[in-house]
């Protein structure tokens, strides 16, 4: 048809069938979708795959933070506290000490609150339970893992990057379903659109087996995305009326942390498990706003959290049922929600969901960069 235009000087357009003419303006929809968010679609993809084993890949990445597997961060004395101070000391007063398993070091904590609206910067400092060696520091501006968390979820853009990210969800949303209506060939012709097409280039090959294999895992994390950035809007879809309470920011709310001796650390420590036997998960400093500590203790099952005070109070203690993961929900758009999470940051599952959302976020960034190749390459083909 193209070489009889071109003798003939004739335009005309061949004829479609009205299935055809539908299928070529979802390919325009899809098309200019994918060019207009090609990076921020290729960044979700690739920072949402690292996010799938957080502790692996922290532990890839960060080797020199590794321990003995004898070494118990639950031992620690006023040695530990003191190098964890003096790690920190440019950054403030120590705000939490946090104490993992064994064959874990002990973390400590610090936070500057931020100049302006943004999260507070957070100071990590990294110790060996067994020498009491500071094995590494870094803050929040320069890990590389928190990095790529607040990346993920606000292109590090602090007022309004969350919100661009859920319409970059709903965007995604919709390019997923108009790419998987151009490209499907029928329930009967599955592995058709499986096989290697020899007159497709071999861009377009990968762009559409990838597009068709984990297209449906896109649409799933492409919705629980934009949920969890929207969560009053879809909570009032679930549950209309229902209130959504406030995300509480790292760092906040709690007041500064106030400087203590570091024996203090040692001595709440002893005192609360005087109180409430256990293993001690977690301690946090007194702050100006609430002169106490708080302390954690995992014991059969359960868990208490104990506030020590500074003075002569009565110490209190809030005992509860053990738990993984977040607390559960009080209503049912909470519990909606977070299943929506437990989806979208695949702790629900299992490994093979876990597989299934790393690989679609390998192939979203794919699919993104390949759509842009294959655009670029024909405009310049055409142009030639």
């Amino acid at each position: 048809m193209d070489q009889i235009s071109s003798i003939t000087g004739a335009s005309a357009a061949p004829y479609l069938s009205a299935r055809a003419k539908a299928r070529m303006w979802w390919l325009t929809i899809h098309r200019w979708l994918g060019l207009a968010t090609l990076v921020p679609m290729a960044i979700l993809g690739i920072t949402g795959s690292l996010q799938v084993w957080p502790e692996e890949t922290e532990a890839l990445l960060n080797p020199e933070r590794a321990v003995a597997a004898s070494a118990d961060p639950a031992r620690l004395d006023e040695t530990h506290v003191a190098a964890a101070r003096a790690a920190l000391a440019p950054h403030g007063p120590i705000q939490s000490l946090r104490i993992g398993g064994e064959g874990e070091p002990l973390v400590a904590l610090a936070s500057v609150p931020a100049d302006g609206p943004g999260r507070p910067e957070r100071h990590t400092a990294w110790i060996d339970p067994e020498n009491a060696q500071v094995i590494d520091t870094a803050s929040s501006s320069t890990d590389f893992m928190r990095i790529v968390h607040v990346l993920h979820g606000s292109f590090l853009i602090p007022d309004w990057g969350r919100q661009a990210v859920g319409w970059m969800g709903l965007l995604l949303t919709i390019s997923a379903l108009t790419g998987l209506w151009v490209f499907w060939p029928g329930k009967a012709r599955f592995i058709a659109a499986l096989k290697w097409n020899r007159h497709e280039g071999k861009n377009i090959n990968l762009h559409r087996q990838s597009g068709v294999l984990l297209s449906l895992v896109i649409v799933v994390e492409a919705v629980t995305g934009a949920w969890i950035c929207f969560p009053a809007f879809f909570a009032g879809i679930v549950e209309p009326g229902v209130e959504q309470p406030e995300r509480r920011r790292p760092g906040g709310g709690g007041g500064e942390p106030l400087a203590v001796e570091d024996a203090g650390w040692i001595i709440a420590l002893d005192r609360a498990q005087s109180i409430y036997p256990g293993r001690p998960t977690q301690i946090e400093a007194p702050t100006s706003q609430n002169a106490a500590w708080s302390v954690e203790i995992a014991n059969a099952g359960m868990t208490g959290k104990l506030a020590i005070p500074t003075g002569e109070e009565p110490v209190t203690v809030e005992e509860e049922a053990a738990r993984t993961g977040p607390p559960p929900a009080a209503t049912r758009a909470g519990e909606v929600a977070s299943t929506m999470r437990g989806l979208h940051y695949a702790t629900i599952g299992g490994f093979i969901w876990q597989v299934l959302v790393f690989l679609s976020g390998i192939a979203l960034s794919f699919l993104a960069l390949s759509g842009g190749y294959i655009w670029a390459k024909r405009k310049l083909r055409r142009r030639a």
